[in-house]
């Protein structure tokens, strides 16, 4: 019996050996990551070539300020990572996540975020011209001032953003879901708004000049005021201060 629980104990022991030990070596692989991305962005895209299916675990690194234009970073795990004014465009960031990442400032210009979750990140001043953000998730987030112009931003879910100040122009907003959002002076002139989710969404100064494939049923459905903006094919009528009444221009 005492042999037993000796060879037992051993076991133990050495299964708990090897377990820290692939512990430490991944942590050893991952520095070895941070440091490639930092060094070159070429040989970085290289190695991910010949390692589809190493998954980079780059959470809580410092990338302020750094130059990762055009990596490769897809599925990335970039999470309460340190990217405040990082160069990131046209990188492939499909599926990356960023949850709780500081990405003040960045450049995300031509950046392919399809599906990307931005879960509680920073993305104040942040720039998306460009970028396609087909079903990302900037849901209940603080988006002031980000430049969406000229975005691919079907069926992405806005709901309950700041928006304000935004800019769309010229974006693709189809099937976008903008639910409950802050659209204040938001500036969404020649953007795409076929069945876009307007319900409750704060359109006051929001300009939608030129705008395509609005609705008087999507405008019903949000918040406007006297100073919003519509297309020249729609019509607003004021009923009070509050209510009002939108319908199509007669041809």
């Amino acid at each position: 019996m005492a042999g037993r629980k000796l060879r037992t104990s051993v076991s133990d022991e050495s299964a708990e050996i090897i377990l820290l030990k692939i512990k430490t070596l991944n942590k050893v692989a991952n520095r070895e990551h941070i440091k490639l991305l930092k060094s070159s962005v070429a040989r970085w895209n290289t190695w991910r070539e010949s390692n589809p299916n190493i998954v980079p675990d780059l959470d809580r690194v410092d990338f302020n300020g750094a130059d990762l234009s055009n990596a490769n970073l897809r599925k990335a795990n970039f999470y309460m990572t340190l990217l405040n004014s990082a160069n990131l465009q046209g990188a492939n960031l499909t599926k990356t996540f960023f949850a709780s990442s500081d990405l003040r400032g960045a450049n995300l210009n031509e950046t392919d975020c399809s599906g990307v979750k931005f879960n509680g990140a920073d993305l104040c001043g942040c720039t998306f011209k460009k970028a396609k953000l087909r079903n990302a998730d900037f849901s209940d987030l603080d988006l002031r001032d980000v430049d969406f112009s000229e975005a691919d931003l079907r069926r992405a879910d806005l709901r309950k953003s700041n928006l304000e100040k935004v800019k769309f122009f010229k974006a693709d907003l189809r099937k976008t879901l903008l639910t409950e959002a802050n659209l204040t002076e938001a500036y969404l002139s020649s953007a795409w708004l076929q069945e876009t989710d307007l319900q409750w969404a704060n359109l006051s100064k929001a300009i939608l000049r030129y705008s395509v494939n609005l609705t008087p049923a999507q405008i019903q459905s949000a918040k406007i005021d006297r100073e919003t903006k519509v297309p020249h094919y729609l019509k607003i009528h004021w009923i009070s201060e509050t209510d009002f009444r939108c319908e199509e221009k007669s041809r």
